[in-house]
């Protein structure tokens, strides 16, 4: 595994990380938490193959990833990097943002973290409720007191008002969305890596949709790899201003082959980021419906599983994968859902939640007739 500086933070961090948001699952008394026999081992073999930074969140996992982490890496402290983020959701008060952080370290077993996020800031929680009930203070606080050793940051708003978190100093590291379909933070990481400020990557393969695609994607592109995993990494990794990219990986095979591809990052140039950049206008249909699976929108009172229909629609039409698609309905019925869009009524509480910004209801409305006649 080869290493790089995460900015100024004096953090020598393998280019691939792991997003702990897809640890694989299991059910127990009727209620999902990670599967500590499965998790357990993959996370500590990504450690055996030179992995060493971790990012996880209060909510990931129904609520469990962050236990996981801390049971499964706990005793490897001293040979990893751990981040997590606050659920500002939560924050109500600037006191509850002490009260989070000492139960995420309570639940995790930790006496500190590596980097402690604001995550998914817009312009408007930035303002309203960071600087508003004046969070910084409470983070510069806890740092000082060893409870985290960076503050960070991950944006999803307009990349224009990132300069301006970035330019308060407070910020070690920011993270945010980056592949060979969305290029809208390029500039900031640009301007972060400038600063100094270490440069992380989530989505690089839009939550899974790129390597659904498999072979078409790759012959849209024109490349000669035979993995659609392996090029969308590569666009990003050959990007100077990146130093490390989240993956979200639940299985081994996942695991080993990606970092196979991470140590081959240090043989990327320019020219290979500025090649698939020419290329990537063959992916623009994608932003028909941008959706990366974050399934942030799992919160829906009807039980809809908005993140499954809209991967099941982007298979159909932007990979033309639609009779395979029509073969899973009529194995499962209606996909196996345990609730169709004709349930939903449109109290917008999913919309609020996605980091994209779409407007889900209008979007079940639209996309649903496709699949429903395949």
């Amino acid at each position: 595994m080869i290493y790089r500086e995460l900015g100024t933070t004096g953090m020598r961090v393998s280019p691939l990380g792991f997003g702990c948001m897809r640890l694989p699952m299991r059910e127990v008394n009727g209620s999902e938490c990670v599967d500590d026999d499965l998790a357990g081992p993959l996370l500590r073999r990504a450690v055996e193959l030179g992995i060493n930074f971790f990012d996880t969140h209060w909510f990931y996992n129904n609520y469990d990833s962050q236990r996981a982490l801390g049971a499964a890496l706990g005793s490897l402290r001293d040979k990893v990097f751990l981040s997590s983020k606050i659920h500002l959701m939560l924050v109500k008060r600037g006191e509850d943002y002490d009260d989070i952080l000492s139960r995420a370290l309570e639940k995790m077993q930790l006496e500190y973290l590596d980097c402690y996020h604001f995550p998914a800031l817009s312009y408007n929680t930035w303002r309203e409720k960071v600087l508003g009930l004046k969070l910084l203070d409470r983070a510069e606080r806890a740092k000082a007191r060893g409870l985290i050793r960076h503050i960070s940051f991950s944006f999803h708003s307009d990349p224009e008002k990132i300069p301006e978190l970035i330019d308060t100093g407070v910020f070690s590291t920011m993270l945010g969305q980056y592949n060979l379909v969305d290029r809208r933070n390029e500039e900031a990481f640009a301007y972060a890596k400038s600063k100094g400020v270490g440069t992380m990557v989530m989505g690089p393969l839009m939550g899974g949709v790129l390597t659904d695609g498999g072979q078409t994607f790759l012959d849209r592109m024109g490349s000669p790899l035979t993995s659609a995993a392996e090029l969308g990494l590569r666009f990003v990794w050959s990007n100077p201003n990146i130093d490390l990219v989240l993956s979200g990986m639940s299985c081994l095979q996942q695991l080993e082959e990606n970092v196979i591809f991470a140590n081959r990052a240090a043989d990327l140039t320019l020219n290979d980021h500025q090649a698939l950049v020419e290329n990537s206008q063959a992916l623009k249909d994608l932003n028909d419906l941008y959706c990366t699976s974050c399934n942030y929108c799992a919160v829906c009172p009807q039980n809809i599983r908005i993140g499954r229909i809209f991967q099941l629609y982007l298979q159909h039409s932007v990979w033309g994968l639609g009779e395979a698609v029509a073969r899973r309905r009529g194995e499962d019925g209606a996909f196996g859902l345990p609730a169709t869009p004709e349930a939903c009524t449109e109290c917008g509480l999913c919309s609020t939640r996605c980091p994209q910004g779409i407007n889900i209801p209008e979007e079940l409305k639209r996309v649903w007739p496709v699949l429903q006649y395949l």
